[in-house]
């Protein structure tokens, strides 16, 4: 592969995959060691050829003369060596060919895997960061909720003997904080692995999702339209409903408005997602100040990266907050 190799590859007319580039800089090699081995195999057979003639020069010395025997050779010696040099001129091309094709061979795997290596970096970075917000989230209210419940059971014993009324009056309590704890259990389990979605798929765990946050927040008007979302890898459609999940939750708790709309729609391999709120929303001064500190847009940010997507803000202060989302499916 010579300077065409750049153009050949590298051009954006045939827009080849980084495997379609690697699989033709293969088999480009491969056939030019072929053709150096076989150059090499016809110089080495004209070694030996003129190496035999040698042989018998020496022998003829003996009976002819030496103007005979170089009157029978020198031609055929002469073709042989300009045979031979052409094929040590095409070698040295096609080495240099081969070289280059190693080269570039060599860059773009080392480019794929220091992608490879921080696409990896980033999926433990996500990994963490949920650790961190679960182990936030059971801290904050399932255990602290527990402990204050170990001290009411330990009231309630107390109360035994002395007034039974109290007591039960203490149990019942106790009963109604409990039945609350295994409410915020169950939806930090929700949170971790949607049952919905496993059951019936994206859109209908979606819906679900959307139903919770009405329930949780009756003073925001919520509009949603949501169309199926053909993709047969499961992983794609979770980090869809993570994204969404989390954007919705931001603007529940952030942006202090009394709208949401979220539309999600498939548009030819895409899937293009709509998060708008008419909240507080921030100046483009403060955005990127914003986005980098608070932790759910960074991971968002990180999830959508992971799958070749994008992710657009569109913020106008006192007027409300716009997220558009765009990811492959194919």
């Amino acid at each position: 592969m010579d300077d065409g190799v750049s153009k050949k590859h590298m051009s954006g007319k045939q827009q080849l995959s980084i495997n379609e580039l690697l699989h033709n800089l293969t088999v480009d090699a491969e056939e030019l060691e072929k053709r150096v081995n076989e150059n090499l195999l016809q110089i080495s057979e004209i070694d030996e050829y003129l190496n035999s003639i040698m042989e018998q020069e020496d022998k003829d010395f003996k009976v002819f003369s030496p103007r005979n025997v170089e009157h029978i050779y020198r031609e055929e010696i002469q073709k042989h060596k300009e045979q031979k040099y052409k094929l040590e001129i095409e070698n040295r091309s096609l080495y240099s060919r081969l070289n280059k094709c190693n080269a570039y061979f060599n860059a773009i795997s080392e480019a794929v895997n220091k992608e490879t290596n921080s696409k990896n970096l980033k999926v433990l970075d996500i990994q963490e960061k949920e650790r961190q917000r679960i182990a936030r989230d059971l801290h904050d209210t399932s255990l602290q909720n527990l402990t204050y419940l170990v001290h009411k059971i330990e009231l309630a014993s107390m109360y035994i003997d002395k007034d039974a009324l109290q007591a039960k009056l203490e149990l019942a309590t106790i009963s109604k904080s409990l039945k609350s704890v295994i409410d915020e259990i169950r939806e930090t389990i929700f949170d971790l692995r949607p049952m919905s979605f496993d059951d019936l798929g994206l859109k209908e765990a979606l819906e679900r999702l959307f139903a919770k946050l009405k329930e949780k927040n009756h003073s925001i008007d919520f509009y949603t339209e949501i169309a199926p979302i053909s993709c047969e890898d499961n992983l794609v459609l979770m980090t869809i409903f993570r994204v969404v999940q989390e954007a919705c939750s931001n603007a529940v708790s952030h942006s202090n408005g009394n709208r949401l709309e979220v539309v999600i729609k498939q548009e030819d391999e895409y899937c293009n997602i709509t998060i708008k709120d008419n909240g507080l929303g921030f100046s483009k001064e403060d955005m990127s100040e914003k986005m980098d500190r608070h932790f759910g847009i960074g991971v968002m940010k990180e999830r959508i990266n992971l799958l070749g997507g994008e992710i657009f803000f569109d913020s106008v202060l006192n007027e409300g907050t716009e997220i558009k989302i765009h990811i492959p499916i194919a």
